[in-house]
């Protein structure tokens, strides 16, 4: 079963139901410059029940997404439309059956960012030096790692978040995007993550 989706403008909570992946949409607030007003974006809004997760995608241009089991796992992926600057995908992933001790989150999030490094062509030794920061995005706490690595070739920047909400299971969100650029989607890191939130129970597949 693919996720369904809804389109809506946060703030009015005007609802257009929509059929794809049970995909919404709202309006987030961007950071606004100088103490101005925020400004308001259309946001698509993807209930993705093999994740257990609701998850916000850009919608202003609309990236593609899907969903993956190339790894085994259930994973959605967001991507960024063709001439958009930077090139960027981000994906999602959770454990719905595992929930992780609080002091035990470290230690799991540590493994998967050197994991993932590795992945990327970073050499063990250097994927034990990338440093494991706290990080919180809305509810859910935990800890994040960047780095730069190689994809076919092609330098990379990478980050990845582990992290779960109190009670409930843990998550991993990547993002990628070509070699000094990360930066540049501070925003759009800050209207995805910070908004993700877990679906009811029953809605777990």
């Amino acid at each position: 079963m693919r996720p369904s989706r809804r389109l809506a403008l946060a703030g009015s909570h005007a609802l257009l139901l929509g059929w794809f992946l049970p995909f919404s949409g709202a309006r987030a607030q961007t950071g606004g410059p100088n103490g101005r007003k925020p400004e308001q974006r259309h946001m698509q809004i993807f209930h993705v029940e093999e994740l257990g997760l609701e998850v916000w995608v850009e919608n202003q241009p609309p990236w593609e997404t899907r969903l993956s089991n190339e790894t085994g796992r259930p994973t959605f992926v967001a991507e960024s439309p063709p001439n958009y600057h930077p090139p960027t995908i981000i994906t999602y992933a959770s454990w719905p059956d595992e929930k992780v001790p609080t002091d035990g989150l470290h230690q799991m999030a540590g493994a998967a960012i050197r994991r993932a490094s590795e992945n990327f062509g970073v050499s063990r030794e250097r994927s034990l030096a990338i440093p494991v920061r706290n990080a919180q995005y809305g509810d859910i706490q935990g800890y994040e790692g960047w780095f730069t690595g190689k994809a076919d070739g092609v330098a990379m920047d990478v980050s990845v978040f582990v992290g779960q909400a109190p009670g409930k299971f843990p998550v991993v969100f990547n993002v990628y995007t070509t070699r000094g650029k990360l930066p540049n989607l501070t925003e759009v890191l800050r209207r995805a993550w910070s908004n993700v939130k877990y679906l009811p129970a029953g809605r777990t597949k």
